[in-house]
């Protein structure tokens, strides 16, 4: 059975980084280096010529950088797998290029074999980090994804703060509506604002948000 060949493209504004990536990739036999870029603006228009299925791309690069290109090339090309290579862990580079799309991120420093191996991955559609800055970024997401969270519950309502803790009770609309002497259409309307202000999809997840952040009535023991 014909494996499919990688077609990869290497941007980085150092040209002897270019030609050791190169050296190091050009001899497998699954991976064809078709284009090479030395900055992100030629990046994006290498990406149009060339097709590449997985792009190797430096982060800090002179004017635009990697981040961005990578954001460009994403947009018009959403098929093409961008592998991220930067010399420092830095979490808002990472969290900024995977918020770009970018599949994976690797430190310079990687091995040979486990470049290889991104590389490899990406290509078949794997998410991938380099294992030194992994925690930190899922530390940095948990983190971002708190403060969203606290800024959905300031624009709550106090109505609908009541509304949110009777949900956590287990409250129907109906209920609702008695409970805060309203029409059943308005509880409904409650509702509905709330799970859209809170971005959740079903009652069960304002409740447990509800419990999250003490609006939850207490079972006394």
């Amino acid at each position: 059975m014909t494996t499919e060949r990688i077609r990869l493209m290497v941007v980085d504004d150092h040209e002897v980084v270019r030609t050791g990536l190169k050296a190091i990739l050009e001899p497998e036999n699954d991976i064809d280096v078709v284009a090479e870029a030395g900055s992100a603006q030629e990046a994006g228009r290498m990406a149009d010529t060339f097709e590449p299925n997985v792009v190797l791309m430096d982060v800090r690069m002179e004017g635009m950088n990697g981040i961005e290109a990578c954001r460009i090339i994403k947009s018009a090309h959403p098929s093409i797998n961008v592998l991220m290579l930067t010399s420092f862990a830095e979490d808002e580079a990472v969290t900024s290029a995977i918020m770009a799309g970018a599949s994976g991120f690797l430190l310079k420093n990687v091995n040979r074999a486990d470049l290889l191996k991104a590389i490899r991955a990406v290509s078949e559609g794997q998410s991938l980090l380099d294992p030194a800055i992994t925690r930190s970024v899922i530390d940095k997401f948990a983190n971002l994804l708190e403060s969203e969270q606290d800024r959905a519950l300031d624009a709550i309502s106090d109505r609908e703060r009541e509304v949110l803790s009777l949900i956590a009770q287990g409250m129907t609309n109906r209920q609702i509506a008695e409970e805060l002497v309203i029409s059943e259409n308005t509880a409904r309307n409650h509702v509905s604002r709330i799970l859209d202000k809170l971005g959740l999809a079903r009652r069960s997840e304002a409740a447990v948000f509800a419990a999250q952040h003490g609006l939850a009535p207490q079972n006394e023991s």
